[in-house]
């Protein structure tokens, strides 16, 4: 049996799988947005590029997200390797 969809059902499908928008998504991504932190052994760069893709995540659900972004970025790094030293 072949079962035939246009474009639109197909896309439909998709977004409604995937960019879902309800509450308990945002409240899911908004924990994860508070607990971001650097991984042991992942490197900086890395660790921008996955502080990027969850950005992206958030606005694809519309939340918007402004001052606060780049104090969590800041507490995401540990403060023993890049917060502010105890030397003058």
């Amino acid at each position: 049996m072949r079962v035939e969809m246009s474009a639109r059902k197909m896309w439909e499908i998709l977004e409604k799988k995937y960019l879902t928008k309800s509450i308990k998504l945002r409240l899911h991504l908004k924990r994860r947005l508070y607990h971001f932190k650097l991984k042991k052994g992942l490197s900086i760069a890395d660790h921008m590029n996955d502080y990027i893709k969850f950005f992206t995540d958030l606005i694809n659900v519309d939340m918007e997200i402004e001052e606060e972004e780049a104090l969590i970025l800041l507490n995401s790094l540990p403060d023993e390797e890049y917060g502010p030293s105890s030397s003058p």
